[in-house]
């Protein structure tokens, strides 16, 4: 279900205000750890509304801030065929929001859990890199995040 690039959707019950939300499947290794991360649909993309682009954002200083899915922008498959926009401007906001743990685990987590799509390959690894590049991303995340970028991209 956690497959890394896979966008679910799902009554999140174990949050602090339980509600149906996206996530993003960031990683999985081989041990089955599993890290997703939630979008919000607030205005949080860190940057004033008329600069605000989809893809990465960055501040006034050149630092990534967010990643911001623009609504009428297709960004990956439909498991049953077509292609998936969010319905409305989606943000992901690198401070908060990060779930870590194996498949099973994070599915209790949710009801009604389904996948919505599968982000086309450039997409995921923009949104991989973005998250590696914000200082807002917890450092206990980076790691996994490099792993993915070096897997794509090569070491150096």
């Amino acid at each position: 279900m956690f497959e890394p690039g896979t966008v679910t959707y799902g009554f999140a019950k174990n949050i602090n205000n339980p509600k149906y939300k996206y996530a993003i499947s960031i990683f999985r290794d081989e041990d089955v750890q599993v890290v997703i991360h939630f979008t919000t649909s607030q205005r949080r993309a860190g940057v004033p509304d008329d600069q605000i682009k989809h893809g990465i954002n960055r501040d006034a200083d050149g630092k990534v801030v967010s990643y911001v899915f623009e609504p009428d922008v297709e960004i990956g498959d439909v498991p049953t065929g077509g292609r998936f926009c969010f319905p409305v401007r989606t943000v992901m906001q690198f401070d908060y929001g990060f779930l870590r743990g194996d498949d099973w685990s994070l599915q209790q987590q949710f009801e009604d859990l389904e996948v919505k799509c599968h982000l086309d390959r450039e997409e995921y690894l923009n949104l991989v890199y973005a998250m590696y590049c914000s200082k807002r991303t917890p450092t206990e995340y980076k790691p996994y995040l490099e792993k993915v970028l070096e897997e794509a991209y090569g070491s150096n």
